[in-house]
């Protein structure tokens, strides 16, 4: 048994293992092989675990521990055996995971959180599966599923706009045709009088139509010929990043546009 740290009230102590029951909090990971272990913990528990570190300061939930938690006099001890990666499938530690090259960077990782519970929290279920989808596969290396399903995001939320707003889709359904027909739906035009939002809309245009492009040429929506482009973490993480912002403000506008309606 080790010594633990008890944390502070501002200390994060979020783990992907964690769920809330009867009043309480539970590991999913904990073994309970004997009467005095448990899978009931504390935030000190979890403060000290090893995998939720590396759910916090990596970003990634592809980690299981092998641990037991023990309950005794009253207070809760906890023995880490290992940890094991479900993704290169065999042991890791938190030092090799900081150091993982499918670790995400941190704006990526905040950028799809806010993305992920703007969508929840609004209803858009499509985008929020599909950008669900994006982040375990950026995070399991599948760069080639993590463009297609971050354009698909982008498209989900669109789709959802004009269903909410009782507009039509356009004849054809491609990302830039759906991108189009949503200006006018959310009136883009009218939000800045000085002309200066409708030049940055025409250049967004300009990436709309080249994350489009990327899906064609990069991502796994369609077949390959005899060699396949090589796909790097790095045009993942500018495909989720770009389709989320994208999406963000999308909604936002969405948002402002469905509530004067219903004045």
């Amino acid at each position: 048994m080790r010594t633990l740290t008890e944390p502070t009230e501002n200390d994060n102590i979020e783990c992907h293992l964690q769920q809330v029951g009867m009043g309480t909090l539970l590991c999913r990971a904990a073994r309970q092989t004997g009467e005095r272990t448990t899978n009931e913990v504390n935030p000190t528990i979890c403060f000290n675990c090893d995998a939720g570190r590396v759910f916090r300061q990596v970003g990634c939930d592809a980690i299981t521990p092998k641990l037991r938690i023990f309950s005794m006099a009253g207070a809760t001890q906890i023995d880490l055996e290992s940890l094991f990666c479900k993704i290169r499938k065999k042991p890791t530690t938190l030092e090799y995971c900081s150091s993982c090259g499918l670790a995400n960077a941190e704006t990526t990782r905040q950028i799809i959180t806010t993305a992920r519970g703007l969508f929840q929290a609004q209803g858009f279920h499509s985008a929020y599966q599909d950008i669900e989808k994006a982040r375990e596969a950026i995070r399991d290396g599948n760069f080639e599923n993590a463009i297609t399903r971050s354009i698909s995001c982008l498209e989900s939320v669109i789709r959802t706009c004009h269903e909410s707003l009782n507009h039509p889709l356009p004849n054809k359904k491609r990302l830039t045709d759906l991108w189009k027909s949503m200006r006018d739906v959310l009136q883009f035009g009218q939000v800045d009088s000085s002309g200066s939002l409708t030049n940055l809309l025409n250049s967004l245009s300009g990436a709309v139509l080249h994350l489009s492009g990327l899906r064609n040429t990069l991502g796994d929506a369609h077949g390959k010929g005899a060699y396949r482009p090589e796909v790097s973490a790095v045009i993942a993480e500018i495909a989720i990043n770009t389709a989320s912002t994208l999406a963000t403000a999308i909604i936002r506008r969405h948002n402002q546009i469905k509530g004067k309606s219903d004045d």
